[in-house]
């Protein structure tokens, strides 16, 4: 991806006039007080007893953090990679029983909620950005619909009336490019200033495709933001943001054949694979402090994201079938009206919230099914003699003739499918809330929400699938088995047939009570303990089978949620120390079940029960002015207590065990050390592997899991004047694991099903980077 000139040359004048005004730092350092904002109330991370982890932007530059899910390493219980969702407490963030339509963790940029694919994809950059929130646990009473299993609150830097400006450039292995600047300053004295950032960056990646000859995990991203402070008095602030991102990758998997290793790290699939998102976000908020105590808030945003894709559709060296394409588009808009009291003994907010989400999703291709796949059955002769037996043959009559058949069919497996299909969704939400909190006493607190929440969903569908494989021509056969052909060539496009059609809208209403009880008591003004009960909810929704062409629906399922929270500062603020345990009793869950053998012949169901218990603690040391460490462990045991044959087992992608340290110190000279480093547990990879693996894969491996891997990243900088130079290291010991596992190669000799895929995570990455702040 180019770089923007022009963004360059506004960035550099930024810096001219910031470099004008430069003030200097006061050389005693304070410990910082972090202030929690996703909450509707403004408190510090000392006085929330929900579990919520705070990345700020100093722990983004000390660490080197890129991306949204690189914020994820600094926090237990919280998992997640590039372009592969991430979850929190073992539950993923849009499903762990492959049923459902909407988000388990809804995702925020400045009040604004993300778009799916904007989410998933994880690479939302963090170049200036103020703080990350990750709320673990359902925050459904507050936010909603989307936060069964959490929610993720990031906020921007807003813009300042004293000029600043700051600039970076990054160069690295794999084709590591990176330019970056961020400013603002006041147009009229405390009353407008504007601020503006822009990110740039690309890397080549380190998985060779040795038919093109190029890398296949390459990635490119650009951010641009402007931000607009308008104050016309002192008690009204109007805040206008725009931001526009653009991102661009490849696959993040290798393909192996038998007896090599996925840490090769090649491919050999000759169609170019990209996916790239475009999302242009809008925001105002307004703020009017009515007086001391009481405060309106509203937030009004609108985005539109457009998500492709570009799909080898036979993942071979040379080309056998149509690549796959898609188009998706989501526009959301949202309003919240928010009313706020804050005095010495009570703290309460009141709000409306409603929203609309609109989808247009549609891809054509063609894609390579094994028989068993697309009919339910691996052999063909067994299939064509079921078929002759529903007609009343005798089942040795049915085996002869389906014998004599089947060598007129030599190419039938795999199955070649050709998709053309489409989907408009409608999502409306409605919604009323409450969130108060009451200090009884000195001692005791009393917590209290309730949110009632409506939603209407309206899906509609239309669908075209034919087989494109070579079928005989039944006027070429012998005559004698000229009708049986007809027949077996009708059985086959009969099940393409069955999956084609015009589905017309279709619309189903939802609703809920979302309760939150709870309450807090203060030993003394450092230390703290909570306990609070909280209501989760997904709603339900309206789905699409793709072998019948039929749509279906579903109710909403819940959770009930049990956490006690502890909170304490120690050594005269130097040490912080916080802890929450938790238990979650999931209801009514929403799960896929297959029909049929066929591999689109699913619906979504509710038939699911789990849990999941577990605890995190965090600290935070603060040894010198100097020195800072934080580190954190947490434990998530995830288990279906009610789910058929998966009965006892845990969420698949599920880590128990997760945990985190850091140390950044910086020396009287200028030069300054981090150490950074994420243990992530191993976890099962498939909910049901004897479904979801192809019988060959199975028999090789019937409980394929996850790697486990302690992944350590350092840096070493020096800091004079205004300027920086900084040496990363991710990834320092050059650790190979499996971050995600599709399926082991094996030695059938199968050409479209005997090759192994891998999701592996990156190699070692060594980048130098310089950077002016003024």
């Amino acid at each position: 991806m180019k770089l923007n000139i022009l963004a360059k040359s506004v960035g550099l004048a930024l810096v001219s006039v910031a470099t004008a005004s430069t003030a200097i730092a006061d050389e005693t350092k304070e410990l910082d007080v972090i202030v929690v904002q996703g909450q509707k109330i403004d408190r510090t991370l000392q006085d929330t007893p929900s579990s919520v982890a705070v990345v700020t932007s100093k722990d983004m530059e000390q660490n080197n953090l890129q991306n949204i899910n690189d914020a994820f390493s600094m926090m237990p219980n919280v998992s997640g990679d590039f372009n592969d969702g991430f979850r929190i407490r073992g539950v993923d963030s849009f499903s762990v029983s492959g049923g459902g339509n909407s988000f388990l963790t809804s995702m925020y940029l400045d009040g604004a909620p993300l778009p799916f694919r904007m989410v998933k994809s994880g690479g939302l950059s963090v170049w200036d950005l103020a703080q990350v929130e990750v709320f673990r646990g359902p925050q459904s009473t507050l936010q909603g619909r989307n936060a069964l299993a959490g929610a993720i609150m990031i906020r921007s830097q807003d813009p300042t009336y004293e000029p600043s400006a700051k600039f970076k450039a990054t160069v690295g292995q794999h084709g590591q490019q990176e330019f970056a600047f961020a400013g603002g300053m006041g147009l009229i004295e405390d009353m407008l200033a504007f601020r503006v950032s822009y990110e740039d960056k690309e890397t080549d990646g380190d998985i060779d495709n040795t038919t093109r000859g190029d890398t296949s995990n390459f990635e490119e991203s650009q951010t641009l933001r402007t931000k607009v402070l308008f104050e016309p008095n002192d008690d009204i602030d109007v805040l206008l943001t725009y931001t526009n991102n653009e991102n661009r990758f490849g696959v993040f998997w290798s393909l192996y054949d038998f007896g090599e290793s996925p840490f090769d790290r090649t491919v050999d699939f000759n169609s170019p694979i990209w996916e790239e998102t475009k999302t242009d976000i809008y925001n105002l908020e307004v703020t009017w402090d009515v007086n001391e105590t009481t405060s309106f808030h509203s937030i009004t945003t609108y985005n539109e994201s457009d998500y492709g894709y570009n799909w080898d559709g036979d993942m071979q060296p040379t080309q056998i079938v149509k690549d796959n394409a898609n188009r998706r588009t989501d526009e959301t808009f949202s309003q919240e009206l928010r009313l706020t009291y804050e005095s010495d003994d009570l703290q309460a907010a009141f709000g409306l919230y409603a929203s609309q989400v609109d989808v247009d999703d549609r891809a054509e291709g063609q894609r390579i099914l094994t028989l068993q796949q697309a009919v339910g059955v691996s052999d063909f002769t067994t299939a064509v003699t079921g078929l002759l037996m529903q007609q009343g043959l005798p089942v040795e009559v049915a085996a002869q003739t389906a014998a004599m058949a089947a060598p007129l069919y030599p190419n039938i497996d795999p199955v070649v499918l050709n998709m053309n299909y489409g989907l408009a969704q409608k999502i409306k939400t409605a919604a009323i809330y409450g969130d108060v909190t009451w200090s009884v006493t000195e001692q005791i607190d009393l917590l209290a929400g309730l949110r009632y929440d409506t939603e209407e969903q309206t899906n509609s569908a239309d669908n075209a699938y034919t087989i494109d494989n070579h079928l005989p021509d039944p006027t070429q056969v012998p005559a004698q088995l000229s009708p049986l052909v007809t027949g077996i060539n009708a059985y086959l496009n009969g099940f393409a047939a069955s999956a084609s059609g015009v589905e017309p809208e279709s619309s189903e209403d939802f609703s809920a009570w979302l309760p939150k009880l709870g309450a807090t008591y203060h030993f003394n003004q450092d230390i703290s303990t909570s306990f609070i009960y909280q209501k989760g909810y997904r709603s339900g929704g309206v789905g699409f089978n793709m072998a019948r062409s039929r749509i279906f629906s579903y109710e909403p399922e819940y959770t009930d949620n049990y956490e006690l929270s502890f909170r304490s500062v120690w050594l005269d603020g130097k040490l912080v120390v916080n802890a929450n345990a938790f238990m979650l009793e999931w209801k009514d869950q929403q799960v896929k079940q297959r029909l049929s053998g066929a591999l689109y012949d699913t619906e979504t169901v509710n038939a699911g029960e789990s849990e999941v218990k577990g605890w995190e603690a965090e600290v935070f040391y603060y040894p010198s002015k100097n020195w800072s460490v934080t580190a954190g462990a947490g434990l998530a045991k995830t288990k279906f207590t009610e789910f058929g044959p998966q009965t006892g087992r845990p969420f698949a992608d599920a880590p128990d065990w997760t945990a985190n340290v850091a140390s950044n110190y910086t020396f009287d000279n200028g030069l300054y050390v981090n150490v950074n480093a994420k243990y992530t547990g191993s976890s099962l990879a498939y909910m049901n592997p004897k479904v979801a693996l192809e019988a060959d894969k199975y028999a090789l491996n019937n409980e394929p899991v996850n790697d486990d891997r302690l992944i350590v990243n350092s840096q070493v900088g020096y800091k004079w004047d205004n300027y920086s130079v900084r040496l990363d290291v991710r990834n320092l010991f050059d650790k190979d694991y499996i971050r995600s596992y599709f399926k082991e190669a094996d030695n059938e000799g199968k050409t479209f099903t005997s090759y192994g895929q891998q999701y592996i995570g990156k190699s070692r990455q060594v980048s130098l980077t310089f950077q002016m702040e003024f």
